[in-house]
Parts: structure tokens; C-alpha cells; sequence
């Protein structure tokens, strides 16, 4: 994607879409127009104050405080590329959290064409590509970012990235993992094992990506990220029918996680005591609160299976006894 097409996908889906989306589009629009305007070395007040007006129209949120420091910065002639790159992936990292994944491409493509020799820039707007399914663009930028980096952190997330789109996807990863862990890099080993998780359960490997997952939340620093993996081990443990390992899984969650992936825990919780007929589970974990997401059922469980509750039962008792005050 170019960058001068930047603001024309974001008002194209003002267009198209309803609601919410589409008054934010036209805001985002607005403010990519003003940055592609500044760029180019043309000044145009009017656009400014009313991608401005638009801006202060949407509620309190990251994304309105993202875009008003883009004015900011353009308003006061700061075309730094630099920073200015800085301002825009933040602003894609923000729409790929809500799951707009097509402004956070347009987004990213424009920060890339301001500042294409920062690696971290190529690294987001590789990710977004390949989330996007645009498999030979997805490789460009993941090259790009190995190579702008010289071997460093990014680069080897940036081979995490490559090993994911390759043909066997697996293997890739494998040798990816290897090399992360050879050079002491815990999170980008944790990013790859997340991965190769992913793809074992696409490939029906479920003990494979369970295995996985539970790598992929120790090596990882962030509770934040060790939460999300902990719900992605407990849905592949219910997909084999492993409610008990299930249970263990979000009682980690519980653990980890922020107010949203708490309150998703409890919520998969009450449903998964619910499922089994545990009703002092019921009552533990009922909330009054509207679930944020969907929790779905447990499946029938899988006679003669090994479970994976104790271990994961061992490994939540000792990261208490870790956590508790020395008596």
C-alpha cells in the first residue's frame, strides 16, 4: 500500500462502513490528509481545524489522544520522520487492537514511507501485512526489518515472522525458537512458540501446541501477555475435551491478566463449572456482570486422555508460593 493512499482508505471506509467505525475513519481520514499534505510541503489551516473539530468530536479514548498529537506535531511543523513514523505506528498499534486491521495497514504504510530505515516501523507494518494475508509483501517488510536491524532484537522477531508465513511453518519456527533462545532472548522465543503453537492447532497437534503455549508463558516477562497465552491454552485444552487443565489454565489467567482478562476468566469459569456440573464452581465464579466476550462450552472429555491439570496445578502453586511474602 503507498502512502499517498493512506487517507483515501480511511475515507472510503467512512463511506462504506456505519456507526462508530465510520465516524472514527473520517476523523482518522481527516488527520492522514493534513500529515500527506504536510509532507508533501503544503499548509492548509482550514483542513487542520476541521480534522481537528472532528478529532475533539470523538469520545475520550488512546485513539483520539493519538491523533490530536499528530496535529500537534504537524500544526507545529514537526516533520521529523522519525518521530512523526513513532506517532503513526502508535496510532496503527491502537486500531490493530480494536481489530481494524485495514486502517492499521493504511496507517503503518504511511509511517513506513515517512521513516523507512527503522526497523521497528518495517516489524509493524510486516505483522499487519501478514495479518492481512498479503503473504509476499508480509515477507518484503519482514526482510526489511532483519536487515535495518543487523541482528538485534527485532531482527529476530522479524525471523519469528518469516518462519510463520513460510511453507512449513512449523519447522520454521522451530529453528527460529532456537536461535532466540541461543541468544538469551526470552520474548522472542515466547513470541515464537506462541506462533508455533498457533499452527500445530491448525494442523490438529493439540498435545504439540499445548506444550507450546505452556513454553511460550514461562519465557514471557509480561503478565499481560503470559494472561492472553494462558486463554489461548485453556481453549486448546478444551477443544481435546481437558476440562480440568481448562480450569487450571484460566485460574492462571485469573493470575496474570488485567481487568478485562480476569473478568474473561470468570466468565469461562462459571461456564466451564456450569458444563460439568460443578456447582460450587457455579457459585465461585458467577458474576453479574455483562461477559465482555463470548465463553464458550466445554467439549465432551476425551476418555483415556492424559490431562495436563497437575501439571499446571504445580506450576500455579509455585508461582504463588514465588509471589506470597516471605513468613
Amino acid at each position: 500500500m503507498q502512502a499517498s493512499t493512506a487517507a483515501s482508505t480511511f475515507r472510503q471506509i467512512s463511506e462504506t462502513e456505519r456507526g462508530e467505525r465510520a465516524l472514527r475513519a473520517a476523523a482518522g481520514a481527516l488527520v492522514l490528509a493534513c500529515v500527506e499534505r504536510a509532507r508533501n510541503g503544503g499548509v492548509d489551516e482550514f483542513s487542520h481545524r476541521r480534522a481537528r473539530a472532528e478529532v475533539e468530536r470523538l469520545g475520550k479514548s488512546p485513539e483520539r489522544s493519538i491523533l490530536l498529537r499528530l496535529l500537534l506535531m504537524v500544526e507545529g511543523d514537526s516533520l521529523a520522520g522519525t518521530r512523526l513514523a513513532t506517532a503513526l505506528v502508535s496510532y496503527a498499534c491502537e486500531l490493530e487492537r480494536t481489530r481494524r486491521l485495514v486502517e492499521a495497514d493504511a496507517a503503518a504504510a504511511l509511517a513506513l514511507a515517512l521513516d523507512g530505515t527503522t526497523s521497528a516501523t518495517a516489524l509493524h507494518a510486516a505483522r499487519l501485512a501478514r495479518k492481512l494475508g498479503h503473504r509476499e509483501r508480509a515477507l518484503a517488510l519482514y526482510c526489511a526489518a532483519r536487515d535495518l536491524d543487523g541482528g538485534g532484537a527485532i531482527a529476530r522477531l522479524a525471523e519469528v515472522g518469516e518462519a510463520v508465513v513460510s511453507d512449513d511453518a512449523v519447522r520454521a519456527l522451530g529453528r527460529a525458537v532456537r536461535r532466540a533462545l541461543a541468544a538469551d532472548d526470552a520474548e522472542a522465543a515466547a513470541v515464537g512458540l506462541e506462533e508455533r503453537a498457533a499452527a500445530r492447532r491448525a494442523h490438529g497437534d493439540r498435545p504439540g501446541a499445548a506444550r507450546d503455549l505452556l513454553l511460550a508463558a514461562a519465557r514471557f516477562a509480561d503478565p499481560v501477555d503470559r494472561a492472553r497465552v494462558a486463554h489461548e491454552l485453556a481453549g486448546v485444552t478444551l477443544a481435546a475435551g481437558d476440562a480440568d487443565a481448562a480450569r487450571e489454565a484460566l485460574r492462571l489467567a485469573l493470575a496474570w491478566g488485567e481487568a478485562p482478562q480476569r473478568d474473561h476468566a470468570r466468565t469461562r469459569l462459571h461456564t466451564l463449572s456450569r458444563d460439568v456440573g460443578d456447582q460450587v464452581g457455579m457459585r465461585r465464579w458467577r458474576s453479574f456482570k455483562r461477559p465482555p466476550l463470548v465463553s464458550m462450552s466445554a467439549s465432551r472429555a476425551a476418555p483415556g486422555a492424559r490431562s495436563l491439570a497437575p501439571r499446571l496445578l504445580r506450576w500455579r502453586e509455585a508461582l504463588e508460593r514465588a509471589e506470597s511474602p516471605a513468613s
